[in-house]
C-alpha cells in the first residue's frame, strides 16, 4: 500500500511538473490539484466540492427615512472536508461606515451608517455580539463569528439574525435610491462569505472597486413596504394574485406567455394609482433557487412591461422578461425587447445555453450593474447605449452568476465574456454601432504602456488610481479582445463547443483561471499555452508590421513581421489600380511556432497600388507601419 502511494504522489508531481511547464501554476493553486478537488484535464476533481447556504428573510423598507430592518434565519451547509471553527459574514454597507478604508468615493451624507446587528444566535443559543464576551469582530466589510462549537464536514449550522441599516440617500454605488420613491437595493444583508477550496475564507474587504464572489444559494424573501408601491426582485414573486388589483393582475398573467409587449403599468395606471396593493396584503414575497446573491428594486411611479420567452426549446421552458422605468426614459420603452432579444440570442447562438433562470428584470436606476435575475441601468441618449449595457448587463447572469465566479480576484473571467459575448448581437440591434472596433480601440490605448497588465494580476490588487488605465483595461477591454483572438484561433464552431463545455462542468461552482484554460485545451484537442501565456500572462502587446511586398514569379510575397508579444490574426488587401480588393487572411494560430515572421503568396491581377495590414477588428498597438503605397 506504502509502495502504491509512493508511486500515486511521483506520478503527481510528474502532472503537476508538467502543467508547470505548459502554464505557471501558483503554489497556493498546488494543493487543489494533489487533493484531487481540481484536475489539469479543466473537469472538477473528484473531491470537488462547494459550500451553500439557505436564507429566509423578513425585511421592510421605509422609503421616507431609508431605515431598512431585516431578521431571518441562515441554514449554512459544510460540505467541505474541513472542520470549520468561525463563519465569515459579509456587511457590505460598512463601507459607509466612519473610519472603514475605501477605494470608491462615497457622498459624505451617507458615511457613519453601517450595518447593525440587533441580535444574533447560533443554533437557538443567543451569541454576545458586544463586551467582553463579544464573539462577533468586524473588520472592514467582514464580520467575524467565533462559532461556541466548531462546524463538522458534511453538517449544518442556523443563524438567526435581525440588523437595521440606513440605505444611503445620495450615494450610487451599483444601487441607491434614484428620486424620492424609487430605490434598487443590493447588499442589504449580513451574507455569509465564500469557503472554497483555493482560499479556505473569502475575507478580501469590499471598498467599492472590485465586486463579488458567492456561493449558490437558496432564497426565501418577504418584502413588506407601503401599499402604493411595486416592488421587482430576484426570484419569481409567489403571491401576485393576492397583491395585485384584477386588471393589472390579469395582465400579468397573460405576460408570462406572451411573445409581445405586454404594459402590465401604463401612465394611466400609474396617474390614478390603480395598482395599489389589495387590502390585507401584508408582503410582496418572492423565492430564488441556486443564485448567489438577492436584489430588489420599487418605486410608486415606473411603469412595468413584461414579455416572456422559450429559451429551451427542447424542455418547452419559457422565461419571463420585466422592464420597471420611468416614464421620462425614452430609451427604456424598448428595453424588454432588446433584454428578449439579448436572452435569445445567449440562448440560441452564444453561448447557446439556455437562460438559467426564470426571470429577468431590467430596473431604471442608474449606471449599469448585474445582480442575479436583475439588472441596473441608467438611461441612454444613444439607442447604442442602450442596446449595449442592457446586452452586457444581462450576458453576466452567465458570467459571474450562473458560473459563481470570484469576480474580486479574477474580474476577467465575467467582464470580458460579458464584453465579448454580445459583439455580434450588439451589431445586429443597433448596425451603426460596431462594439468590436471600440473595445480594439479601447484596449490598443493602453496596449503597451507600464499601466497594461496582464489578466494573470489578481484584479483585487487594484486600487482607486488603477480603475481607469488598469483595472478597466485588464477587466474588460484587454481580456474581452483576448477572448475574441481566442475564436479566431478555434474557429466558431469549436470555440463554442469549448464555451458549453466550460459551462456545463463549472456552472454551480467556482471555476479559477486553471480550469478555463485547462478545458479549452481538452476541447481544442492542442496545448494553447502558445495563446494563453502571452494574452493572460506576460507583459506585452499586439504589434504586426508589413516588412515586405515584392512580386516574384508571378505571385505576390508578402512578408508580415510580429513585432509584439501577443499573437494575433493576419490581414492583408490589396488595391489594384481598376480599385479591386483583394483579401488575404491567416488566423493567429500561424504564430503558434513561435516564428516572428510570415510569408503570405497570392497571385493578383491588375496592377498593385496599395497594400494594407491589419484593420478595425485586428489589435495593433503601432499601426503607422501597416501600409504601403506603391506607384508613387
Amino acid at each position: 500500500m506504502k509502495k502504491n502511494l509512493v508511486i500515486l504522489n511521483i506520478l503527481l508531481l510528474a502532472v503537476v511538473s508538467l502543467a508547470q511547464s505548459m502554464l505557471p501554476v501558483p503554489l497556493n493553486f498546488r494543493p487543489a490539484y494533489e487533493k484531487g478537488t481540481r484536475s489539469f484535464d479543466g473537469r472538477p476533481g473528484a473531491n470537488y466540492w462547494t459550500n451553500s447556504a439557505d436564507y429566509q428573510i423578513n425585511v421592510s423598507l421605509n422609503p421616507r427615512t431609508h431605515l431598512l430592518k431585516g431578521n431571518g434565519q441562515i441554514t449554512y451547509h459544510n460540505n467541505s472536508p474541513d472542520t470549520l471553527r468561525q463563519i465569515v459574514l459579509r456587511s457590505y454597507t460598512d463601507i459607509f461606515r466612519r473610519g472603514t478604508m475605501r477605494d470608491w468615493p462615497v457622498d459624505s451624507a451617507d458615511v457613519g451608517h453601517p450595518m447593525q446587528i440587533d441580535f444574533l444566535k447560533v443554533n437557538d443559543s443567543a451569541i454576545a455580539i458586544s463586551g467582553e464576551r463579544n464573539r462577533l469582530r468586524r473588520r472592514g466589510t467582514n464580520m467575524f463569528l467565533k462559532l461556541p462549537k466548531a462546524l463538522p464536514p458534511q453538517s449544518d449550522i442556523q443563524l438567526n439574525i435581525g440588523w437595521q441599516m440606513i440605505f444611503p440617500f445620495k450615494t450610487h454605488l451599483r444601487m441607491g435610491a434614484y428620486d424620492s420613491t424609487s430605490f434598487f437595493v443590493g447588499y442589504w444583508y449580513p451574507q455569509i462569505a465564500v469557503y472554497d477550496d483555493i482560499d479556505g475564507w473569502d475575507i478580501f474587504n469590499y471598498g467599492g472597486l472590485q465586486e463579488f464572489y458567492n456561493d449558490c444559494n437558496n432564497f426565501d424573501v418577504h418584502i413588506s413596504v407601503p401599499k402604493h408601491f411595486v416592488v421587482w426582485a430576484t426570484g419569481v414573486l409567489q403571491n401576485p394574485k393576492q397583491l395585485l388589483p384584477k386588471t393589472i393582475y390579469k395582465r400579468y398573467e397573460q405576460a408570462l406567455t406572451s411573445d409581445k409587449i405586454v404594459h402590465v403599468l401604463d401612465s394611466t395606471d400609474v396617474a390614478t394609482r390603480r395598482y395599489e396593493v389589495n387590502p390585507g396584503a401584508l408582503h410582496w414575497h418572492f423565492k430564488a433557487a441556486k443564485v448567489p446573491d438577492f436584489a430588489f428594486a420599487l418605486s410608486d411611479h415606473y411603469l412595468w412591461d413584461m414579455v416572456s420567452l422559450t429559451v429551451d426549446p427542447d424542455a418547452d421552458r419559457r422565461m419571463t422578461i420585466h422592464a420597471a422605468y420611468k416614464a421620462s426614459s425614452k430609451d427604456f420603452y424598448e428595453v424588454a425587447q432588446i433584454a428578449r432579444a439579448s436572452l435569445d440570442y445567449y440562448s440560441q447562438e452564444l453561448p447557446a445555453v439556455p437562460f438559467p433562470y426564470p426571470e429577468l428584470t431590467v430596473f431604471n436606476g442608474g449606471g449599469g450593474m448585474e445582480y442575479p435575475m436583475m439588472v441596473n441601468d441608467g438611461s441612454s441618449s444613444r439607442h447604442s447605449g442602450t442596446v449595449h449595457v442592457t446586452s452586457h448587463e444581462i450576458a453576466h447572469s452567465y458570467f459571474p452568476f450562473y458560473m459563481g465566479i470570484n469576480e474580486r480576484k479574477y474580474a476577467w473571467m465575467d467582464e470580458g465574456w460579458a464584453t465579448m459575448l454580445p459583439y455580434e448581437l450588439q451589431h445586429r440591434l443597433e448596425p451603426t454601432y460596431d462594439p468590436i472596433q471600440r473595445s480594439i480601440g479601447r484596449y490598443t490605448a493602453a496596449a503597451g504602456t507600464e499601466m497594461d497588465m496582464p489578466m494573470r494580476v489578481p484584479t483585487i490588487v487594484y486600487g482607486p488610481n488603477a480603475f481607469r488605465p488598469s483595472y478597466r483595461n485588464e477587466s474588460y477591454s484587454r481580456s474581452g479582445v483576448a477572448y475574441l483572438m481566442l475564436q479566431n484561433v478555434l474557429g466558431k464552431e469549436r470555440f463554442r463547443l469549448a464555451m458549453r463545455t466550460y459551462i456545463a462542468r463549472w456552472h454551480y461552482k467556482h471555476p479559477v483561471p486553471y480550469d478555463f484554460f485547462f478545458t479549452f485545451n481538452e476541447v481544442a484537442g492542442e496545448d494553447l499555452s502558445w495563446f494563453w501565456k502571452p494574452w493572460f500572462f506576460d507583459f506585452g502587446y499586439p504589434d504586426l508590421r508589413l516588412k515586405n511586398a515584392e512580386q516574384k514569379d508571378g505571385l505576390w510575397n508578402f512578408t508580415v513581421e510580429k513585432i509584439g508579444a501577443l499573437p494575433v490574426p493576419v490581414k492583408l488587401t490589396v488595391t489594384t489600380a481598376d480599385s479591386n480588393r483583394v483579401s488575404i487572411d491567416a488566423s493567429a494560430s500561424v504564430w503558434k511556432d513561435g516564428k516572428t515572421e510570415l510569408v503570405l503568396r497570392k497571385k493578383i491581377s491588375g496592377e498593385v497600388k496599395a497594400i494594407e495590414l491589419g484593420g478595425p477588428h485586428i489589435p495593433d498597438a503601432n499601426p503607422e507601419d501597416n501600409k504601403t503605397i506603391l506607384g508613387k
